[in-house]
């Protein structure tokens, strides 16, 4: 810390903007929050962050999006999806869903990000940077510990339920075929 305290201190910029594609949807892969994008300039280094809000996003969709962005002038960054689920289960395809870029035209969805970048650009602000560390008394969260107990739950549902099953399956189908005998 008392090194870092030493260092050259950079003013530091940030811009944020927000586009919703209005051709595309749920049924594209795309969910109502659209894409964000957040570009950060640090000395003139500039980092876009892209988050598409969609469950997944198909291969190399990323690269393609970064490359793009550098073309743009923009030195690096990242893009994400939300991993909504409201997207799943709207369309009749094997997955359920399609992921960001599956079912769009790539050009109108690279178009969209890059308004979104541009805007985001375009009314970037000096910022301050705080950092701090809050603890919450009596404030449960997931963490490793409680996903391997649910693991464990879920793992010995699954066994009772394949035991039980060995047993109603084929006496049902007994009782069935009785039945239809009868009939």
């Amino acid at each position: 810390l008392s090194e870092a305290l030493r260092l050259e201190a950079y003013q530091i910029r940030v811009g944020a903007a927000k586009v919703i594609p209005t051709e595309f949807g749920i049924k594209e892969g795309m969910g109502p929050g659209g894409i964000t994008a957040i570009v950060v300039d640090v000395k003139g280094d500039k980092a876009a962050y892209v988050t598409i809000d969609g469950n997944n996003m198909v291969s190399n969709l990323r690269d393609e999006i970064l490359s793009r962005l550098r073309r743009m002038g923009v030195d690096g960054g990242e893009v994400m999806t939300t991993d909504t689920h409201i997207v799943n289960g709207v369309v009749m395809v094997d997955r359920g869903y399609y992921p960001v870029g599956e079912a769009m035209d790539r050009e109108r969805l690279f178009w969209y990000i890059e308004k979104a970048v541009r805007d985001a650009l375009g009314n970037m602000e000096p910022v301050s940077v705080l950092w701090c560390v809050e603890v919450v008394p009596e404030v449960r969260v997931i963490g490793e510990k409680q996903i391997e107990d649910f693991s464990l739950v879920i793992d010995a549902v699954f066994q009772r339920t394949k035991r039980t099953a060995a047993v109603i399956i084929p006496s049902f189908a007994a009782i069935l075929t009785a039945i239809l005998a009868l009939l």
